[in-house]
């Protein structure tokens, strides 16, 4: 309960919720529609992915980059395209890699630097010239880490470049199926002067620090003038600015995190009154989680798991289903919905830490299939849902049997119900995650011409399927007993956390290069270090309260 407290605490710090802008202009501006990416988008979201790319963060309340802390991404943009000279010289890319700072020849105690600074860094160019060197004899090579730092500060130094040198915005609409047209202050295309001298207009007011809202009505009327949105694109405009402003994920995470308070609380007092405030904050948060569902698939015009952040929401949301359904089939002594509401909880949690940029991304090409990202992918990532409940279940049987060892008849009956219910839901997890795996490979073979060819998403889906069956098997042959099935589904969910994430962030090789991704590496590794320790904490309990009740046994006369 003090960790989910803890965590709660923390969830400000994870919303992409912003402060609204001083001038009202920006956020009209901001509502403008954008083509970036393959999509339309509010020109608010471009900002947004664009202070991402430049800063690592959409917005930053305290101790961030010179001249954007405490401002909005839309003001990060404005100062780009409108205040390019200053934003050349201006400390705000972020590196905050030591080692890296230090092999290119920057101070490594400095996490911000100018895009000057940068293209002056000898250790920068001399990483992205060996790179182009190995490009030349391999076209096919990838980069190394570090290489991949250096393209990646290259790049967020050549976006603010780019604006500054008026680098032109796709925001006219051409007609149904047609790419925008582009405009800046600089420049525009043909036809397109008067969108021009609106932004010019709204760049002199900007900069002289007056209200840019007769400017930017200038803009809209300039853009109505020569083309309108399809009914869709301006529907989804919409719906995505009420999905940034409302957040539904911050809002999900709250209202599981009170609801484990709240179940915690009523172990301690007053039972029926924190029970039905814990089912109320679970049903609230289960109306945000469908909500911020419903709304991305609406907006993306897909199957909500084509990213590593939609998977996990997908995650969260199946593991808070199986708890509800089990939990109302098996009233008596169920902690299916308490597993349910952890489990989404974390995946929601785990989510908000996914970049920016990687939670918007278009659809990859082998993606672009809505029945097999329906049948296969959200059949796979169910499964890791409802095995994620297993693993909660067991963690409850672990910490409550082993490491308190309550042993009244009461704490009893709840322990063998806790068993019944991890098995129970690894029995579910394991179905669905052999089901998703063969589907899979009739997928492969329509796409890649092999049902089965060894990829390493391919070899560890297998891994995890014999694994979960091996548990199932030791069990029904009675080879392990309630603490074996219990550390089972511990160790089984750490085997699960390497197929989704292992082999697409830490291994990156294979024929589903579209998941892979990076980041995160240490934080995974030391989750899994704390379940291993766990474990091993719980087996010498284990072994301790076994001999001291065979030294407390009677001796047989």
């Amino acid at each position: 309960m003090l960790v989910t407290l803890w965590c709660l605490a923390l969830l400000p710090s994870l919303s992409r919720a912003r402060a609204a802008d001083a001038d009202p202009g920006i956020d009209r501006l901001g509502a403008l529609a954008v083509q970036d990416g393959g999509r339309v988008m509010p020109l608010e979201g471009f900002a947004r992915r664009f202070a991402v790319d430049v800063t690592g963060r959409s917005r930053w309340s305290s101790g961030g980059p010179e001249g954007f802390t405490k401002r909005s991404s839309m003001q990060l943009l404005l100062d780009c395209m409108f205040d390019g000279k200053k934003m050349l010289n201006t400390k705000v890319v972020t590196i905050e890699d030591k080692p890296f700072k230090k092999l290119i020849g920057l101070d490594p105690e400095r996490r911000f630097f100018s895009p000057v600074e940068l293209a002056n860094c000898a250790g920068l160019a001399e990483q992205l010239n060996d790179f182009e060197k190995a490009r030349q004899s391999d076209p096919g090579v990838s980069p190394t880490k570090d290489q991949r730092k250096a393209l990646d500060v290259r790049n967020a130094a050549n976006r603010i470049a780019d604006y500054s040198s008026g680098m032109t915005l796709p925001i006219i609409p051409s007609g149904p199926g047609q790419a925008f047209r582009h405009a800046s202050a600089l420049t525009a295309d043909p036809g397109a002067e008067a969108v021009q001298a609106a932004f010019k207009e709204i760049g002199q007011l900007y900069t002289a620090g007056q209200p840019i809202t007769p400017a930017v009505e200038k803009l809209e009327s300039a853009i109505n003038a020569m083309g309108a949105l399809t009914e869709k694109d301006a529907r989804n405009v919409k719906l995505e600015l009420f999905y940034d402003k409302h957040d539904p994920w911050r809002m999900t995470a709250y209202f599981y995190g009170l609801a484990l308070v709240f179940f915690g609380f009523s172990r301690l007092f007053m039972k029926n009154i924190m029970v039905t405030l814990a089912l109320t904050a679970t049903l609230l948060g289960i109306g945000e989680h469908v909500l911020g569902v419903v709304l991305r698939v609406m907006i993306l015009d897909r199957a909500p798991v084509s990213n590593t952040f939609e998977s996990l929401l997908w995650m969260g949301l199946v593991g808070i289903a199986i708890g509800l359904v089990f939990q109302l089939v098996n009233k008596r002594r169920g902690y299916y919905l308490f597993g349910g509401v952890a489990a989404a909880f974390i995946s929601v949690l785990f989510a908000g830490l996914v970049p920016l940029t990687d939670r918007t991304n278009s659809l990859p090409a082998v993606l672009r299939s809505n029945f097999w990202l329906i049948i296969h992918v959200l059949t796979i990532v169910a499964s890791y849902g409802v095995l994620a409940v297993s693993a909660v279940l067991g963690h409850a049987y672990l910490i409550k049997d082993v490491i308190l060892n309550k042993r009244d008849e009461a704490s009893r009956l709840r322990s063998a119900a806790l068993v019944v219910q991890t098995y129970r839901t690894i029995q579910v997890g394991l179905i669905l995650l052999t089901a998703g795996t063969i589907l899979g490979g009739v997928w492969a073979a329509e796409s890649w011409g092999r049902f089965w060819g060894w990829d390493p998403k391919e070899t560890w889906a297998l891994i995890s399927i014999l694994v979960y069956f091996a548990v199932l098997h030791a069990r029904y042959v009675r080879w392990i007993e309630d603490f074996g099935l219990a550390a089972s589904a511990v160790l089984g969910m750490v085997v699960i956390v390497w197929t989704f994430y292992g082999v697409n962030y830490v291994m990156a090789t294979g024929l589903h290069s579209y998941g892979f991704g990076s980041g995160g590496e240490v934080w995974v590794g030391l989750w899994a270090a704390l379940e291993l320790l766990f474990l091993a904490v719980c087996w010498v309990r284990s072994r301790s309260l076994k001999s001291a009740a065979a030294l407390n046994k009677p001796q047989a006369a």
